[in-house]
């Protein structure tokens, strides 16, 4: 998980009661994360790793989804600086992808999952990175994940109405749509989400479960004084868990949190893994432990809310490299004029020109 935080890392705590493991990994004396009491045999760690269902996406949603009121608006460009020429109309079915975060794994899941499924009449812009704290802290507990995934979407929002630079550039694209896609993995301890999702109550009794929640909004950028944009639209997945060593969640827990509400904790369950077991991928210790990757498992909850994405409905013609794609049902009333030639031939010149500007529409 990308850092949110810039909060010193503290002292290493005294070990805790685990037993020492039989194959204990290279002391790292100068790691302040690495503790010779924790288990380090992955045959082991393995074994008591579970996967469990989705809990409810919509619960989820309705207990964290930021206040209407207290969303970000973003404002129309100024007019053109040279003062010879306008923005074109906004077109809702032009689409800018913005992904808030830098991290390059959460971008490529995101943005390819998003060009894989666009439908037909919709063009994306292009895409955005936009840096955002999540505000939750390194490793976000129960209510702080979802949370977090809300906050990372606003946070990019409200950074580029600030920017007018690129408002322009949206304006002069004829941007009509923001579709920003967030993403965030957080260990759940409540027995509302984990007891819910288990069917039978908490596994072991005490084990947390590592979900991840993806957060899709459509934020339109058509309106004005006199018309405000529509609401902001929300669609949330959360993917199936992996449960968590417990040995490691309490290790994690011993490091402290940044909040009173014990939910925004100072050091990840992967930097704990990885520090004691070589090799381990901080970020994605799923993928051995569990043997499914925690990329994998967001990618099927985004499979299981495709029909659901937050895409705007294509409005007439759409744009692609600023050329207009004419509708795929076709008339030859697009000609302002009749011409003198055979009215079959210009049908046919004009169909193949519109074929040619929807092919490089597909491509795009």
């Amino acid at each position: 998980m990308p850092s949110t935080s810039n909060t010193q890392r503290p002292a290493a705590p005294a070990p805790g009661a685990a037993a020492p493991s039989a194959t204990p990994a290279p002391a790292k004396s100068t790691d302040p994360l690495f503790n010779p009491n924790l288990p380090t045999n992955l045959e082991l760690l393995q074994n008591n790793t579970s996967i469990l269902p989705a809990p409810s996406a919509a619960k989820l949603s309705n207990r964290h989804k930021p206040n209407p009121q207290t969303l970000p608006t973003i404002p129309p460009p100024a007019p053109p600086r040279d003062g010879t020429r306008s923005y074109p109309a906004p077109n809702r079915a032009i689409v800018q992808v913005v992904i808030p975060t830098a991290n390059k794994g959460k971008v490529d899941l995101l943005v390819g999952h998003l060009r894989r499924t666009k439908p037909a009449g919709v063009t994306i812009a292009g895409h955005t990175e936009v840096p955002a704290d999540s505000g939750v802290g390194e490793q976000p507990y129960d209510g702080a994940g979802p949370r977090g995934a809300f906050r990372r979407v606003v946070a990019a929002v409200r950074k580029l109405g600030g920017d007018g630079e690129y408002r322009a550039r949206l304006a002069a694209r004829g941007v009509g749509t923001l579709l920003v896609a967030s993403v965030e993995n957080f260990l759940a301890r409540e027995e509302e989400i984990v007891g819910a999702a288990a069917g039978t109550g908490r596994v072991g009794g005490a084990v947390p479960v590592d979900y991840g929640v993806v957060v899709f909004c459509r934020v339109d950028l058509v309106g004005g004084e006199t018309a405000p944009p529509p609401p902001w639209v929300w669609r949330v997945g959360v993917s199936r868990g992996v449960t968590a060593p417990a040995e490691y969640w309490r290790a994690a827990e011993a490091f402290g949190f940044e909040d009173q509400a014990r939910e925004h904790g100072r050091v990840t369950v992967g930097e704990l893994l990885a520090a004691n077991i070589p090799g381990l991928d901080k970020a994605d210790w799923h993928k051995v432990l569990a043997g499914v990757s925690r990329y994998e498992l967001l990618g099927e909850a985004m499979r299981a809310m495709e029909a659901e994405l937050p895409w705007p409905a294509a409005e007439g013609a759409a744009r692609a490299g600023g050329a207009p794609v004419l509708s795929r049902k076709l008339s030859i009333s697009v000609l302002p004029l009749v011409l003198g030639s055979h009215l079959m031939a210009t049908a046919y010149a004009v169909a193949e020109r519109a074929t040619d500007l929807n092919v490089r529409e597909w491509r795009d």
